[in-house]
């Protein structure tokens, strides 16, 4: 019987290496992006930030259905040094324009360009589910590309950005299969990343200095609704505290780190939730002082804490304040505020739920053997006692570790 020659070039155990290493760029950029969210001073960066790292979070869990029926353990090591000096190296930028220049003018195009190629190269019926992945993953990666172009028009091409696709080159791009050349050595104005354990602001911001937590007493029903609001415009808070567990905990598994990239994303909408209330009512928003001291002090605290803080403290307690506010704008005939308060107690249910299901784990992952329920009751306990009594402490021997 004749051999049909064939065309395709992706058979499947090419199919398999090249899912695993767009898997693994994928999820690296998910942690850099975290990692740097509460660095990053540009308001309207945040806000998109928060939103691209869940996109990316969608195209990792793609791949891991995919991979998952093709190989087991679905996810590997991409087994090349390069991949991951790239990755590992990404994270290391001068600046937040650098950061996103290395990764939405280089790898991403890169990564874009893969998936297409892939998608053309690969065996049509038998591996269709990869295909459904790619559709739809690549909707997103151009619509970021298409956002890249906008929030980096200014910024130059400059070292860090040609030091990236140095390194992307000598692994050979993203599939691996294009010649390489030497590893580049870093520009010198790289700089080794830290967590921060402060949350930057850009300049059209105040810090609000005092350790007052929330707004004070109403006397009118519109000066309640104007705090709540006000408050909402503030939630980038709780989104750098889920982006920083999300980066300090290396160790839990991905299904962790899919929740927590929704956590992180539904707070930037929480927070653009605000913005855009205060913008159709003739508020400037970056006129309200930042009370960044909240994401300082709860970053003083291992993860765990940051996150029981977070959900079984602020989340777990807002219910009855929002029943009341949702009740009191349906009274009123208030469909704007009333739809937004509605949105937002759906997530934050979620958020609860997010706490419970993962702090037994996020309490193993980083050594730490009490039991669960006494965990959540003390740290509840430091939440009324430090945060809601509005003392807010640095702690000096919490924030030198």
């Amino acid at each position: 019987m004749e051999i049909v020659p064939l065309n395709e070039q992706v058979d499947m155990a090419t199919n398999k290496r090249l899912l695993n290493r767009y898997r693994f760029i994928e999820y690296e950029t998910i942690r850099i992006l975290a990692g740097w969210l509460p660095a990053v001073a540009r308001m309207e960066l945040k806000l998109a930030m928060g939103r691209l790292l869940w996109e990316d979070a969608q195209h990792v869990q793609h791949l891991y259905l995919r991979l998952r029926e093709v190989q087991t353990p679905a996810f590997r090591p991409p087994d090349d040094p390069a991949l991951e000096h790239l990755m590992a190296e990404t994270l290391h930028a001068p600046g937040e324009m650098d950061l996103l220049a290395g990764i939405y003018r280089v790898i991403k195009p890169a990564l874009v360009k893969a998936y297409t190629w892939h998608r053309e190269q690969t065996f049509a019926n038998p591996d269709a589910p990869t295909l459904y992945a790619f559709k739809h993953i690549l909707l997103d990666e151009e619509d970021q590309l298409r956002w890249a172009d906008e929030a980096l028009a200014d910024h130059p091409v400059g070292e860090w950005e040609r030091y990236i696709g140095d390194l992307l080159a000598a692994t050979g791009g993203v599939t691996g299969l294009d010649s390489r050349i030497p590893t580049p050595q870093p520009p010198a104005g790289r700089r080794v990343f830290q967590a921060p354990k402060t949350a930057a602001r850009d300049e059209r911001f105040s810090i609000q200095s005092d350790r007052r937590v929330g707004s004070l007493p109403s006397q009118t029903p519109a000066e309640r609704r104007l705090g709540e609001f006000e408050s909402y415009s503030q939630e980038m808070l709780a989104a750098e505290t889920c982006a920083l567990v999300l980066y300090e905990s290396p160790k839990m598994p991905w299904e962790f780190v899919y929740d927590t990239a929704r956590h992180c994303y539904d707070e930037t909408r929480h927070c653009l939730l605000g913005i855009e209330w205060l913008e159709r009512h003739g508020y400037d928003y970056t006129k309200l002082p930042q009370n960044t001291r909240i994401y300082a002090w709860r970053s003083q605290y291992d993860p765990p804490t940051q996150y029981c803080l977070l959900t079984r403290g602020n989340e777990a307690h807002v219910f009855p304040f929002r029943h009341e506010s949702l009740a009191l704008y349906e009274k009123g005939g208030d469909r704007l505020s009333a739809q937004f308060v509605s949105y937002d107690m759906a997530d934050e249910r979620q958020h609860v739920a997010y706490g419970t299901k993962w702090l037994p784990q996020l309490l193993k992952s980083h050594g730490n053997d009490q039991p669960v329920d006494e965990f959540i009751e003390e740290t509840v306990n430091l939440w009324y006692e430090e945060y809601r009594s509005g003392k807010l402490p640095l702690h000096a021997h919490l924030r030198s570790n």
